[in-house]
């Protein structure tokens, strides 16, 4: 569980307004543009990753940070980062080629962010999921993802994004009669059979209109793509 996640589920909204008050009051340093200058004192949780991105033999860094902003308001007290840099010579860092702050960006909150590289299409370059939660409240989950493809590093593209997991079960906020259990995976082998022009997932309902399925329920979604810069002929 990521330490977001954890802070949420342990004091609840009513705690965490005063946590964030209180990074707030403590005067956290403006986050910074590039993940690797998040100070230490603002950071939740830094991941770090290598990938070929671009199928030419180098790997790139990959950056995954969780971290307080310092404001008060809990909508905009975490965000989640996303970068790619190159690898320096020795000791000297890499240029930073792309970042994403997903709370700034999008206006809604972020947090418990995730990064997953897998090679989607099976053409031999990595390709990035990004998931993170939006919800504030520590009964409930509503986790977004984004697909990505890097035939450039420093120009992805997104080819997907949608909803990746709710879960109302026990959020006291949403009618019993309304509660849900959604999650989604990626079906690789359909995926990669598709050549990098479908996305299939895995929608697996757990529980429906607030009643428990006797068996959970796999359904396949597929999404037309353009995974690869130039498709086959």
């Amino acid at each position: 569980m990521n330490p977001m996640r954890g802070i949420v589920a342990a004091l609840g909204l009513t705690t965490l307004l005063s946590a964030l008050m209180a990074a707030s009051a403590a005067k956290t340093p403006r986050l910074p543009d590039d993940p690797r200058d998040v100070p230490r004192e603002a950071q939740l949780n830094v991941v770090v990753a290598k990938a070929d991105l671009n199928g030419d033999g180098t790997q790139e860094f990959l950056y995954s940070v969780n971290a307080l902003t310092g404001e008060s308001d809990p909508a905009k007290g975490s965000e989640v980062i996303y970068g790619v840099a190159l690898a320096g010579a020795g000791a000297e860092r890499g240029p930073l080629l792309w970042v994403r702050h997903v709370m700034a960006e999008t206006g809604r909150p972020a947090h418990d962010g995730e990064l997953a590289v897998v090679d989607f299409d099976g053409d031999g370059r990595s390709d990035l999921l990004l998931t993170w939660d939006t919800s504030l409240s520590a009964n409930r989950v509503e986790r977004v993802a984004e697909v990505y493809t890097f035939a450039d590093p420093a120009n992805p593209r997104r080819v997907w994004e949608g909803w990746w997991e709710t879960d109302t079960r026990r959020d006291q906020d949403t009618p019993e009669s309304a509660r849900t259990f959604v999650r989604r995976d990626v079906d690789l082998g359909a995926t990669r059979r598709a050549a990098g022009k479908t996305l299939v997932l895995r929608k697996t309902t757990t529980v429906e209109n607030g009643r428990r399925l006797d068996k959970p329920r796999v359904e396949k979604e597929s999404f037309a793509v353009s995974m690869r810069a130039v498709d086959p002929s």
